[in-house]
C-alpha cells in the first residue's frame, strides 16, 4: 500500500522525462573524454557492464512488447524508510523479467534492477552486528502496466530483499555475489548454490538418490577427493566410477564406457552428450 500510495503521488513525467534513458543516464561522465595518461575519469562509473546490461533490458522489454525504461535519474527520489519495501534484483535483467514484471504489477515501485556495481554499496549493519546492509543510489524500477523507470535515490535507498544473476559462469556472477554476501535482510540464492544446481551431476544425483525421481541415464568420472555426491547407496540411473588417479585409466575408462553404451539404459536413445560437471571439471 505505501508503495502504491507514493507511485500515484508522482507527477506525470515531463516530455524530457519521455525520452530513452541512453549511456549517459546509466553512468554519468562516461561519455567525457578520458583523463590523461588514458585514465578514465574517477566519476566515469561503470558504463561496459551497466550499457550492456541496460540494452539487453530493452531489448526484452522490445520483444515482450513493452514500453522502453524512462529516464527520470535527473531528478533523485526521496522520502524511502525503513517501512518501504525494497526488491533488488542484482545483474542481467534475462532470467528475471517476468519477476520484475510481476512485482511491478503487485507492488508498483518496489522491485528495483540493479544493473551495476557502482549502483549500490554495503554498509555496516544496524540491526545485525556483523552483517551489511545493501543500499542502491540507482536503479530501474518497475511499475504496473510493463512500465520502467531508470531512477536515482537520495539518501539511498535499503534493499529488504536481494536476488539476483549469481551464476558463477555469468558475466555479473561476480559482483552479483559479492554485493550480496553476508546481508541483513534475506537473499534468494547465492553463488556457492548456484554453482551446485549449474552442475548437472549433483542435480541428477540429488533427484535421483534423494528424491526417487527419474534422470537421464548417467555415467560420470569424478576423482576420489570429490565428496559432495556418494557412490552408496546405488543411485538408479546414475553410475559414478571414482579415479583416485586419473592418469593411467584409458583402459578403466574405456571399458566403463562401453558398458554403459551397450546397456540396456541406452537402448532407447540414438544420441549421447558429454560434458564437464560443472565447475569441477
Amino acid at each position: 500500500q505505501l508503495s502504491l500510495d507514493q507511485t500515484s503521488a508522482e507527477r506525470a513525467p515531463s516530455p524530457k522525462e519521455q525520452d530513452w534513458a541512453g549511456p549517459e543516464a546509466l553512468c554519468p561522465g562516461w561519455l567525457e573524454d578520458d583523463g590523461p595518461d588514458g585514465e578514465v575519469p574517477e566519476d566515469s562509473g561503470d558504463p561496459e557492464c551497466a550499457t550492456h546490461a541496460y540494452e539487453l533490458l530493452q531489448s526484452a522489454l522490445r520483444q515482450e512488447g513493452l514500453p522502453r525504461t524512462l529516464d527520470r535519474s535527473a531528478e533523485p527520489r526521496t522520502g524511502f524508510g525503513p517501512l518501504d519495501v525494497t526488491v533488488c534484483v542484482l545483474g542481467s535483467p534475462a532470467a528475471f523479467l517476468p519477476v520484475l514484471l510481476e512485482g511491478g504489477t503487485r507492488c508498483p515501485g518496489a522491485m528495483v534492477l540493479c544493473l551495476s556495481p557502482s549502483w549500490a554499496s554495503r554498509v555496516p549493519s544496524e540491526m545485525s552486528p556483523g552483517a551489511w546492509s545493501l543500499l542502491l543510489s540507482r536503479g530501474v524500477s518497475f511499475e504496473a502496466g510493463g512500465h520502467s523507470v531508470l531512477e536515482t535515490f537520495a539518501p539511498p535507498r535499503r534493499a529488504n530483499y536481494v536476488t539476483g544473476d549469481f551464476a558463477s559462469g555469468g558475466p555479473e556472477g561476480g559482483w552479483a555475489g559479492e554485493l550480496a554476501r553476508h546481508l541483513d535482510c534475506p537473499t534468494g540464492g547465492s553463488v556457492p548454490l548456484a554453482r551446485r544446481l549449474e552442475d548437472p551431476l549433483v542435480t541428477r544425483w540429488v533427484l535421483a538418490a534423494r528424491a526417487g525421481l527419474p534422470v537421464p541415464p548417467t555415467l560420470a568420472f569424478v576423482l576420489g577427493s570429490r565428496g559432495d555426491v556418494a557412490g552408496e547407496p546405488v543411485t538408479p540411473g546414475v553410475r559414478l566410477v571414482r579415479l583416485e588417479d586419473p592418469q593411467g585409466q584409458e583402459v578403466l575408462v574405456q571399458e566403463e564406457v562401453g558398458a554403459f553404451l551397450g546397456g540396456t539404459a541406452m537402448e532407447p536413445y540414438s544420441q549421447v552428450g558429454t560434458g564437464w560437471g560443472g565447475t569441477h571439471g
